[in-house]
């Protein structure tokens, strides 16, 4: 009895969070998104200065190919090398100097990001469809066990 218990409350608590999870990220997606933009521009000024910032920056812009929040003036004068271009031998444009669209990336960070979740969160919402459809029908199965033994 108490290993079917204990199976139960495990599987009904991970159904409470995925489903209130999932309701509440979607309620307030348009509040997330603000404080995320928020956010990139307070780490804007510790670029340099705090290496877990730099490096994320840093990732974020090359993966993304995106500079900036909005765009690359959002750097000012000190625009990041993750920012320019790569050249065909791999190697990074002097965008810092020549700021074109042939040696900077022109999108913002916060469109890249937004993009890349609306494309992956179709992904994301079935995964989440297929855990509640495996977890509930295990839930009350576990519980009817209790209930008849």
């Amino acid at each position: 009895m108490g290993c079917c218990s204990g199976y139960f409350l495990l599987s009904f608590l991970a159904v409470v969070v995925l489903g209130v999870g999932s309701v509440l990220g979607y309620a307030f997606r348009e509040r997330i998104a603000l404080g995320l933009q928020d956010q990139m521009y307070e780490s804007l000024d510790q670029y340099g200065r705090r290496r877990l910032t730099t490096v994320s920056w840093d990732m974020t812009q090359e993966d993304l190919q995106c500079c900036g929040v909005e765009d690359f003036r959002d750097w000012n004068e000190r625009i990041p090398d993750s920012c320019c271009m790569d050249d065909y031998g791999a190697r990074k444009r002097p965008c810092q100097q020549l700021q074109t669209s042939l040696t900077i990336y022109r999108t913002g960070c916060y469109e890249a990001i937004t993009q890349t979740l609306v494309r992956n969160g179709l992904m994301l919402g079935g995964a989440a469809l297929l855990l509640l459809l495996a977890i509930v029908p295990a839930t009350v199965m576990a519980y009817y066990m209790l209930t008849t033994i």
